[in-house]
């Protein structure tokens, strides 16, 4: 049922776009979840000031009628003018501060989409994508922890894409794009590596002879394996105890692409 309720809230621009793309079936969804005004917060705080305001307004004509002095509710109008003033500043900010608007972003057979509400299309394939980059990050305050997500899609030429926790889905969204990526761009850069060319990854590249930073490279029969854990990439050279070194796994372009290409160079130069 969630999926049909998702399925009939995508706009007619997604579908469009990605059909004159030919992106294909669509394999993946996420959007934002734009704010909703917080009444649950507000208007019990309406309802309290209105009743301190009745009561404080009671109060005052009966003062006024019988002592001619209607200022001696005024603590308890003022009591009331709080909570009231807050509902009043809400009120203004949702009104006048501008608010995010709805996207959505869908990963195709063939491609990736991006759709903004009453805004811009956007739609690349495979071969138009750069790099994607996920950026997991822990974040600990000694007591609690809680994890952050953050995935870029960086074209070749126009605006990038990003999708971050305020999408619904968004882990297992990033998930099935980046297979889908890795899957349609290993065998591209494969052949590249065949031809003699040298791939960046960020601050480190490979080519058919090995893997390195700058001038500092390791050839693949040097390379006993490449691990991912606890957010670093780790390039072991045999014999050595320690990392060759070490790379930061969240902003990592191309990751899964790379542990792919590598882990092949480094089996084909063993046999």
């Amino acid at each position: 049922m969630s999926a049909e309720r998702s399925a009939a809230l995508v706009p007619d621009a997604l579908r469009a776009a990605a059909q004159e793309r030919r992106l294909g079936a669509r394999k993946g969804l996420a959007q934002n979840e734009p704010k909703h005004f917080p009444w649950g917060a507000v208007l019990p705080l309406g309802v309290l000031g209105v009743f301190l305001g009745w009561l404080a307004l009671s109060y005052a004509i009966e003062d006024q009628r019988e002592q001619g002095a209607w200022y001696h509710s005024l603590p308890l109008l003022i009591l009331a003018a709080i909570p009231l003033g807050f509902v009043g500043f809400f009120l203004l900010a949702w009104l006048f501060l501008p608010r995010p608007p709805q996207v959505w972003v869908a990963w195709y057979e063939h491609g990736v989409l991006r759709h903004i509400d009453r805004g811009e299309t956007q739609a690349y394939t495979w071969d138009e994508i750069a790099s994607i980059t996920r950026q997991d990050i822990k974040v600990t305050n000694g007591v609690t922890s809680a994890t952050t997500h953050r995935l870029t899609i960086k074209p070749e030429q126009g605006a990038g894409i990003v999708v971050g926790d305020e999408f619904s889905g968004m882990v297992p969204f990033a998930e099935g794009l980046g297979e889908a990526f890795s899957r349609a761009r290993v065998p591209q850069d494969a052949a590249r590596l065949e031809a003699g060319e040298r791939i960046d990854f960020g601050v480190v590249d490979i080519n058919i002879s090995g893997v390195g930073q700058g001038s500092r490279r390791i050839g693949w029969r040097e390379v006993e394996r490449i691990d991912v854990k606890q957010g670093r990439v780790e390039i072991r050279r045999r014999g050595d105890r320690k990392p060759w070194m070490t790379l930061a796994a969240p902003g990592f372009p191309n990751l899964s692409v790379f542990l792919t290409l590598a882990d092949a160079l480094r089996r084909q130069h063993e046999s």
